[in-house]
């Protein structure tokens, strides 16, 4: 009868200790806003999309009925909206004529709890619209294989039809020589980084001499339309001048 009251009082010692064990709650956070739809007034836009001078920028999100949602960029805070009864909300910022790279960062505080974790979005504003920057352009003997030209835009460009863009000949493209090269433009070939153009020609009539000065220009012009991803026309018309190398 000792012995199973030892054990009774040792039980409730051991319980008694394990209720007075502190533990440790996790913060007792706001729920974190949803950026829903953001768009620049023509498309919806991506979290790092590009987009042009001077534009206002809409976020439309989700969040905690009637909550404070607050917008950072670093540690300052540049706007505050609320959430309605259903918890939307909607803030609208211009982005301005500066090329710059922002990061925005949503939170939500209603009261009695903490503010949430950010909920971040990026914006790349990009002012400048594409043109030609670089070229590369290689001797190339008769007979041998066609002779190519490759030329660079700055950024990678959208083009609204690709036929006009290739057409040969299209009044689009033409390339001129200092020298006793030959070059026929023959075919136009848009590489996949959408940055790159290949400018093939005839590789039965015609030959690049190292040391010959080549100029390539493009000068698009309605219908056919050429931009970059934030919609910045590209300049026309744009040209690079090439040495032939051997």
């Amino acid at each position: 009868m000792k012995k199973w009251l030892v054990l009774s009082f040792l039980f409730l010692w051991i319980l008694g200790i394990a209720g007075c064990t502190t533990t440790t709650s996790t913060p007792n956070l706001t729920e974190a806003p949803t950026l829903i739809i953001i768009s620049d007034g023509t498309k919806t836009l991506q979290s790092g999309d590009p987009v042009m001078f001077s534009r206002t920028i809409t976020f439309t999100g989700q969040g905690p009925a009637n909550a404070v949602i607050q917008i950072r960029q670093g540690e300052t805070i540049i706007g505050t909206t609320t959430t309605d009864d259903a918890g939307s909300f909607t803030w609208s910022w211009d982005s301005g004529t500066t090329e710059e790279t922002f990061v925005f960062n949503f939170t939500a505080k209603v009261p009695d709890r903490e503010e949430s974790t950010p909920t971040s979005f990026t914006i790349v504003v990009d002012g400048t619209g594409p043109y030609l920057v670089s070229a590369l352009a290689k001797a190339d003997p008769p007979f041998e294989s066609a002779p190519t030209i490759t030329v660079s835009f700055n950024e990678a460009i959208v083009v609204n039809d690709m036929n006009l863009f290739t057409l040969v000949p299209g009044g689009f493209w033409t390339v001129s020589i200092s020298g006793a090269s030959v070059f026929t433009l023959t075919t136009i070939h848009l590489a996949d980084d959408q940055k790159t153009v290949t400018l093939s020609g005839n590789w039965m009539s015609d030959q690049l001499i190292a040391g010959d000065l080549l100029e390539v220009i493009f000068h698009p012009a309605s219908p056919l339309v050429v931009a970059d991803k934030a919609g910045n026309p590209c300049t026309s018309p744009t040209f690079v001048a090439v040495p032939v190398s051997s």
